[in-house]
């Protein structure tokens, strides 16, 4: 049965490349069958396309909203057209420069844009745009104002210079380019790390991954992309303006993105294509911007996935039903036998974890008190205590959360700091949070692979050509998702995303997720809550195996019956600080940890029968 799926695969992939390959063909006869308007509005779509698979990557996969792309592009425009008319450079070295000056301008845009985030991002970026567009007008010398710069050489390669229809040709392979770029980029380690940094950054630096390096590479990307389409639209139309790359070119690229699907590979081009086709089917020059407002308004709030991502989830069920079981792969190889617990095995015979003295304040708020405590390696050391006791703000200073006020650190008997939780992350700490916090967006698999992505390096070159090295480390990530899928017990479908899983799912999920990181020591918080009985008794068996693999757990749980079962040592805190530790039974019995949980008279009412 699996292998008959597979076929299926198979031809369905063959079938997509083959439908791709009809389609480029009968773009790339285009220019011998439409007349020279409809050329110049193909063109145009290719340049927009070029743009905003940038911005796609930019919006999509990282979540950062830029409105001053258009600025962006009026760089890579007019320093390619300075640089070739003052100096009578090619358009093959201008262009060159031209986008390496985008990028050094839009990392000077990116640093503040992704440090500020929420509407001040948006603001930056706007307010990047109204510079440049008033740069542009006032440096005569430069951009020559208001009349722009006219006269900009064509491409020309040996005795052939480039018209409409052989640039309208070059854009259509720079657009196949750049959409397999952007195709090679989500099935990624740093694709996946983007949209995880999207969806919760909290969680993806739980996983080592920081937040403004994949933000960084997003926003280099597209600036790119942005010269690169500024510097081709110059040198087609030999003439540019500062008009050319105001407000409402920016809303443009944001509208097709958006329009299209925003993290969709094709969003871009379906955009493109309504963008530019329907003011001139409507005949609405002068009402350009209504329109844009009137559809960003119809998209947001009938298709807010866009067309392309409304269409992949209406078709997202009945694929399910194609794959059947072919999808629920397993690696054929045991967690040991890939050594997803070296680190764990190592530290077996060390001392753990040792916390001195921790204090941590929240204003008026004094949530830990002179917190001491000492995890063994290889063992489950259980926090316990009634709401509010300071259980989950523990694992948030262990983890980097939050940084203590007071007190000392040190794992496997060296000192700790524990900075940030991407930088403990690195040091063999990974965690899980009091509420689920999967990546929504990705698969069941990816959120597992996306733990591995500091692990496997790889450069984001790698990454957007797909080498062979990139498919290598791919390969290993998923071969060692899926063992730590089966030593789960997860049996569903691997490919399903992440938001349609049932909650107790998530939970084990993410277990398996933060073990991707090949912890030596792993925090739990609450992984019961909202299991059934039966997922309660599978975590049970699980935590049984990690123990055995070496892994040591510092478990937070309020089933006590559970705690009492897996538990080798429980410490219980009672308004921020320790009131005792010892074996399971001894303080699930001790009239102290009673007395915190039902309260002085209920205490009193139980000795008395």
């Amino acid at each position: 049965m699996n292998q008959l799926t597979g076929k299926s695969f198979s031809y369905r992939a063959a079938a997509v490349w083959i439908v791709g390959i009809a389609a480029i063909g009968l773009l790339a006869a285009g220019p011998w069958m439409v007349d020279t308007y409809y050329l110049n509005l193909m063109f145009m779509i290719g340049i927009f396309v070029i743009t905003c698979t940038g911005m796609n990557i930019l919006i999509g996969y990282c979540g950062i909203v830029s409105i001053g792309h258009a600025g962006l592009m009026a760089i890579g425009a007019y320093m390619s057209s300075f640089l070739s008319t003052k100096y009578g450079l090619s358009f093959w070295t201008v262009v060159l420069i031209g986008m390496l000056v985008s990028l050094l301008i839009g990392s000077l845009i990116a640093i503040p844009t992704i440090r500020a985030g929420g509407v001040y991002l948006s603001m930056i970026t706007i307010a990047f745009g109204v510079v440049i567009h008033e740069v542009l007008i006032r440096w005569d010398a430069f951009s020559g104002g208001p009349l722009g710069i006219s006269g900009i050489a064509k491409p020309q390669v040996a005795d052939y210079i480039f018209d409409l229809k052989g640039m309208y040709l070059f854009v259509l392979a720079v657009c196949v380019v750049v959409l397999l770029l952007a195709r090679n980029l989500r099935r990624s380690s740093w694709g996946r790390a983007m949209i995880a940094t999207k969806e919760n950054e909290i969680a993806a630096a739980s996983l080592g991954i920081r937040k403004f390096a994949v933000q960084y590479a997003g926003f280099a990307i597209s600036s790119v992309l942005a010269g690169l389409s500024g510097a081709i639209y110059a040198h087609t139309n030999s003439f540019i303006s500062p008009d050319t790359y105001h407000f409402q070119t920016s809303v443009q690229l944001v509208l097709i993105v958006i329009l299209g699907g925003a993290g969709r590979v094709l969003g871009p081009v379906i955009g493109a294509i309504i963008i530019v086709f329907l003011p001139e089917v409507l005949d609405m020059e002068k009402l350009r911007m209504a329109l844009y407002g009137g559809i960003m308004f119809a998209v947001l709030f009938f298709l807010p996935k866009g067309i392309v991502g409304t269409i992949a989830g209406w078709l997202a069920p009945r694929k399910g039903k194609l794959a059947g079981e072919g999808e629920r792969m397993s690696s054929g190889k045991s967690a040991e036998e890939i050594e997803l617990f070296a680190a764990a095995l190592r530290a077996r015979n060390k001392q753990m974890l040792v916390l001195e003295g921790i204090n941590k304040h929240f204003g008026g708020l004094h949530a830990l008190k002179d917190v001491s405590l000492s995890v063994t390696s290889g063992t489950i050391h259980s926090l316990v205590g009634p709401n509010g006791a300071g259980k989950t703000t523990l694992l948030n200073v262990i983890s980097g959360l939050y940084a203590s006020d007071q007190g000392s650190f040190s794992l496997h008997g060296e000192k700790l700091i524990p900075r940030s939780l991407s930088a403990v992350a690195e040091l063999g700490i990974a965690r899980t949070f009091q509420h689920s916090r999967l990546f929504k967006e990705l698969t069941v698999l990816e959120n597992v692979m996306t733990g591995m992505m500091k692990r496997e390096r790889s450069s984001l070159a790698s990454s957007l050509i797909r080498s062979p090295k990139q498919l290598r480390a791919e390969r290993r990530m998923e071969e060692r998702s899926h063992a730590l899928l089966d030593l789960i017990g997860y049996a569903g479908d691997r490919q399903m995303p992440a938001s349609q899983l049932p909650y107790g799912h998530q939970r084990m999920v993410e277990i398996a997720r933060a073990l991707a990181t090949a912890p030596s020591l792993l925090l739990l918080d609450e992984p019961a809550a909202g299991m059934t009985t039966a997922e309660i008794e599978q975590l049970e068996q699980l935590l049984r195996k990690l123990v055995k693999y070496g892994m040591t757990v510092i478990l937070i749980e309020h089933h006590m019956d559970f705690v009492q079962r897996v538990s080798d040592t429980v410490t219980v805190l009672d308004f921020g600080k320790i009131i005792g530790t010892g074996q399971p039974e001894q303080m699930l019995s001790d009239p102290r940890v009673i007395q915190a949980y039902l309260g002085g008279e209920e205490v009193a009412v139980s000795a008395e029968h």
